[in-house]
């Protein structure tokens, strides 16, 4: 055999190979139910946010993307808090609600964040890792997933939460 044609079977086997490694799709389904502690000492549910666009983002304060993106998410916040749109961070395994609410603080976290845990983590099936990120409409269905920090994240978020406000 010759170098092309054993050159040519690499990159035949690499594309094959490749062709199995797509991002899962999430069906679109029902946001689960929750009602969680804030920092502020207060509570916040999901039926409480019932006709508002939800974007969900579950993170923690170690995971580095998640901290890439912040300064992304306070801007999307800014660009949607008065069109009906709730951003909202669910904070993991981040020590305890002080040092949490001293983090958000340092940070500049504009948006308000929610002590998550593992029992929220697996009701939305969000157990691939940090940060991932939800959609929910205003009738509390999951319109989009993402998991990780991707390169056109905020643009495919605002598409969905723009979608999602047309619909209403």
């Amino acid at each position: 055999m010759r170098v092309g044609q054993v050159g040519a079977l690499i990159a035949l086997g690499v594309a094959v190979g490749l062709g199995g490694c797509k991002q899962p799709v999430m069906e679109v389904r029902s946001a689960p139910s929750f009602d969680l502690s804030d920092l502020a000492g207060g509570r916040v549910s999901l039926a409480a946010l019932k006709g508002k666009v939800v974007v969900l983002d579950f993170w923690a304060t170690w995971c580095g993307p998640c901290l890439k993106e912040q300064a992304d998410f306070a801007e999307f916040w800014r660009r949607n808090q008065g069109k009906g749109v709730e951003v909202i961070g669910v904070v993991f395994d981040s020590g305890e609600p002080q040092e949490i609410q001293d983090f958000v603080r340092e940070n500049r976290i504009p948006y308000r964040q929610l002590l998550g845990d593992d029992k929220l983590q697996e009701a939305f099936q969000a157990n691939q890792g940090f940060p991932t990120t939800f959609v929910i409409d205003g009738e509390g269905i999951i319109r989009t997933t993402i998991l990780g920090s991707t390169p056109r994240k905020f643009e495919k978020l605002q598409q969905t939460v723009d979608a999602a406000l047309a619909a209403r």
